[in-house]
């Protein structure tokens, strides 16, 4: 029996409700962080940021390629000599080869991020397998690189992937946290992108942006920004396995 003396039914309801969005938020939050992540990070095997000391990131770029935004990604990052990592969709770069051309010529690093992008909850190993085997071999058909970093769909992590992606020489390539600025969300502005970014900086931080969704044209242009400001700053832009490589 419920002993909560509330005069007004829908002040009932209300309180009911907020404490139903805590529980679903609470709940959100474990779901999201395998339980084993922090021993996968220790051991290298997942990646989310890398001590240093120096003033230097990196950019990476999920869902693409995307015909209109891309390109306008990979012109600003020329226009400032900077170098990124792109997590691309094997269907996509199917469609759309010269963008991976490019990325490979002008010194982008070219990552895994699955063939059609799908919930990995919802497929049995040898279906996640084929996603990750499938985009590989494009990657390296259209570009010439032998990826070496995995980005699954949406964060997805169990101990079954991490098995996988152990034989195939993959390592996973995660996020700072602190540096997803939603900016896939339609409608965000440039400015909060990069507002968001840069209030949040520091050395050997992985910053996660998606070129590949429709307001990935907002994206090129807070990329813009962040680079501006951040150079300033002293900053330099590497692919995601120099930083790696540069971690102590």
């Amino acid at each position: 029996m419920v002993v909560l003396t509330i005069r007004k039914r829908t002040a009932g309801l209300g309180l009911v409700l907020i404490l139903a969005l805590m529980i679903l938020g609470i709940t959100s939050y474990t779901v999201a962080k395998h339980p084993n992540m922090d021993n996968w990070k220790k051991e290298k095997i997942v990646i989310d940021r890398v001590k240093t000391d120096k003033k230097v990131v990196a950019l990476t770029f999920d869902d693409g390629p995307e015909p209109k935004f891309t390109p306008m990604v990979l012109d600003v990052l020329k226009n400032h000599d900077a170098r990124a990592t792109f997590f691309i969709i094997g269907k996509k770069a199917e469609s759309n080869p010269q963008i991976l051309k490019r990325m490979a010529a002008e010194g982008h690093e070219i990552g895994n991020h699955s063939y059609r992008h799908p919930d990995f909850n919802k497929l049995k190993k040898d279906a996640q397998l084929e996603e990750i085997n499938k985009t590989t071999s494009i990657i390296k058909r259209l570009s010439g690189q032998n990826p070496v970093l995995l980005r699954p769909p949406g964060g997805y992590l169990s101990y079954d992937l991490v098995e996988m992606t152990k034989k195939q020489n993959l390592t996973i390539a995660y996020w700072t946290y602190q540096q997803d600025s939603k900016d896939w969300r339609n409608g965000t502005k440039p400015s909060t992108i990069a507002g968001h970014i840069i209030k949040n900086i520091q050395p050997g931080q992985i910053i996660i942006l998606h070129d590949g969704c429709p307001n990935g044209g907002a994206t090129a242009r807070a990329v813009d920004m962040i680079i501006t400001q951040l150079k300033e700053d002293g900053y330099t832009f590497v692919t995601m396995s120099e930083l790696i490589k540069m971690g102590k």
